[in-house]
């Protein structure tokens, strides 16, 4: 990237970084996104005059093998944790990474990716 004079790195994080969630076990995936969430500032601030762009997409609940490896049978059921009632998809973090891929003005975001979850919750 420093020889083409420019790019684009995404990083994937977590919302719970800065929505943590009680009776969960996430301490060491939190540990972990959060540095990876301070790296995305920070190579955004050191590599931006070399015109390479760097971001994060903090995701929230994504279908994905990961909920069964936590034992979790039905992503499903934690819907109701995103303001859109559903979970995210794979395709909707492709999408994302495509838009900061291609945009040429975007550096140093970590882009929440949740369905609302971290804006607010619904009462009932």
């Amino acid at each position: 990237m420093l020889k083409q004079n420019g790019g684009a790195v995404i990083n994937i994080g977590t919302v719970l970084v800065d929505h943590a969630i009680g009776g969960f076990p996430a301490t060491a995936p939190i540990s972990s996104k959060g540095g990876i969430h301070a790296l995305t500032k920070q190579l955004a601030a050191e590599f931006g005059k070399n015109n390479i762009r760097v971001n994060g997409i903090a995701a929230g609940i994504i279908r994905s093998p990961l909920q069964a490896k936590n034992g979790i049978s039905d992503a499903d059921a934690f819907a109701g944790l995103h303001l859109l009632n559903r979970i995210g998809e794979t395709q909707d973090v492709a999408q994302l990474a495509l838009y900061l891929a291609e945009s040429n003005f975007v550096t140093g975001e970590i882009i929440n990716l949740d369905g609302g979850h971290v804006a607010g919750h619904h009462i009932g």
